[in-house]
């Protein structure tokens, strides 16, 4: 997911230097018809809901596909699901569709659901096949261990949907809100998979690519009534210059934007929100570096000075963290972070344990001096991560006298590297997949295929799995923030920051939800004020 965090910082770049002195914008009368206007820097891979990977083609997938559930905001809403039932081990969930239509009038049935999940699992460039790994022989039929029979889950008829899950999933319904989980029509060839058959609110009218995309009302959609918007335009310009003019001249309602340096005149324009982003850095733990040494972890992550850090950095666009699940995820009652707060290492570093910790794995490791410690530190080539890393660097040499490289390569690369644990220390990240701190969590299970570092700890996963085994929601929760406990008492990574992006909106512009999971914007809902 790091790759969406470049794109969106590509046109944040560009509309940030060219924000100067600037004219008052004069929106258009949106009355008749009701059209929002928003801008993209990258054109879309793909639209189809089982391929969408990054969050400017998830954003558009989200809005003409729907699944069984629907999330807007903080909130679960049933989407082509009327009804649903767990059963009491939480292992069976058994949902009734509502009447709904795709765009051309036919009928969604359950089987669709069926075939969509069948695409995720076979599809060799399906984006997200790990989403349905908690259906029963998900995981297996993936790797190719089981056939697709094996799947549980099943249409008992057009209407109704039964889902077999390998444990406790409660965090299921969530998952069930993501694009990836949207029907598609069953195909007796997967070729001829039509992806302008839309069953959302919008349906796909133009895709001219690498200029626009425009998103037109769906009329057969079961809750067309309740859609304001009649269409929504969207441009695909990398030339910031243009495309802040076009949002004063009132031909764009949604325009990214620098979070530093802002103008005065984009104060009543200006909206700043939490991306998702998470960065940290991975420590490999393979053995084959010093890095397998706890206590040269926890060196590393108490020599940090992560205000310091941010400070230097000078974009007002992080925060400094030490702790590792995103704090605004939910939790129970209230926020994961008001919940279970936790400041696993001094923001402001302490020196004197990163050095007692540092002496204590120069013991173990059977070295005499600082000096002899040199490590390797993984970035993508852009100028911010090169930017972050020397910072970083500069930091850890200065407290603890050690020697660290700055390795940096093509986002590609780095992202090869990390997934064969070719790397020492990795500067990563992590946009959450769904609102659950299992998200973050799950990464760093024995037996998770993105657990890049080598993290190996019995107490960790027993935690972890245990957590997902609970009914109880509490219950359930107070696991996963002792999860994350033993994550960071065992130095497996080094907390860096969580970002905030901001954009322009017309202030006429009203329930256009930022979000922060999968998706950028919502506009299901939205509107324009008289």
């Amino acid at each position: 997911m790091k790759k969406v965090k470049i794109y969106f910082l590509l046109i944040c770049l560009m509309v940030g230097f060219t924000a100067c002195s600037t004219p008052q914008p004069s929106p258009k009368n949106h009355t008749h018809p009701k059209i929002l206007r928003y801008a993209l820097a990258q054109e879309p891979n793909t639209l189809d809901p089982q391929k969408v990977d990054a969050s400017p083609e998830a954003t558009i997938a989200y809005h003409i596909y729907e699944g069984l559930m629907r999330s807007y905001g903080d909130q679960l809403l049933y989407g082509i699901a009327n009804s649903y039932e767990i059963s009491t081990d939480g292992l069976v969930y058994t949902f009734y569709l509502r009447d709904a239509c795709y765009s051309d009038g036919t009928p969604v049935r359950a089987q669709d659901f069926v075939y969509a999940i069948q695409r995720m699992l076979t599809e060799e460039d399906s984006s997200r096949p790990f989403m349905a790994y908690p259906i029963k022989n998900a995981a297996k039929i993936h790797r190719k261990e089981l056939s697709i029979d094996a799947l549980g889950v099943q249409a008992t008829n057009d209407k109704i949907l039964k889902f077999v899950l390998e444990n406790p999933t409660p965090y299921f319904l969530q998952l069930l809100t993501l694009p990836t989980f949207s029907p598609i029509p069953a195909q007796s060839d997967p070729a001829m998979v039509d992806i302008t058959l839309s069953n959302g609110p919008f349906m796909l009218k133009e895709w001219n690519h690498n200029d626009s995309i425009v998103l037109e009302k769906n009329p057969n959609y079961w809750d067309a009534d309740n859609i304001p918007l009649d269409q929504v335009s969207i441009i695909i310009s990398t030339n910031g210059t243009k495309l802040l003019d076009m949002f004063f001249n009132g031909e764009l309602d949604v325009l990214p934007t620098s979070t530093t340096n802002v103008p005065e005149s984009f104060s009543p324009y200006i909206q700043y929100y939490y991306n998702g982003a998470n960065d940290f850095i991975r420590l490999n733990m393979d053995g084959s570096c010093p890095l397998s040494n706890k206590n040269l972890r926890l060196a590393l992550n108490y020599a940090l000075d992560r205000n310091a850090y941010v400070d230097a950095l000078g974009s007002e666009d992080v925060t400094a963290i030490s702790r590792y699940v995103l704090p605004i995820l939910p939790g129970t009652h209230k926020t994961f972070g008001e919940e279970y707060p936790l400041e696993a290492f001094p923001l402001n570093g302490d020196a004197q344990k990163a050095t007692d910790y540092l002496n204590a794995a120069l013991q173990d490791l059977g070295l005499k001096e600082a000096s002899d410690i040199r490590l390797e530190l993984l970035v993508s080539d852009d100028y911010w991560a090169r930017t972050e890393a020397n910072i970083i660097k500069e930091q850890l040499e200065s407290v603890l006298g050690i020697y660290i490289n700055v390795f940096s390569v093509p986002y590609q690369t780095h992202m090869d590297l990390e997934e064969t644990h070719n790397f020492q220390m990795s500067l990563s990240g992590w946009i959450p997949e769904y609102a659950d701190p299992a998200t973050y969590l799950e990464l760093w299970t024995s037996d998770s295929s993105y657990n890049y570092a080598s993290y190996k700890s019995e107490e960790y996963d027993e935690c972890f799995q245990t957590a997902n085994s609970q009914m109880d929601a509490q219950s359930r929760m107070s696991l996963l923030a002792q999860a994350e406990t033993i994550l960071l008492e065992d130095g497996a990574l080094i907390p860096l920051q969580i970002r905030q992006s901001a954009l322009l909106k017309n202030p006429k512009l009203t329930n256009f939800q930022t979000y922060y999971i999968n998706t950028e914007y919502q506009y299901i809902y939205a509107d324009f004020s008289t």
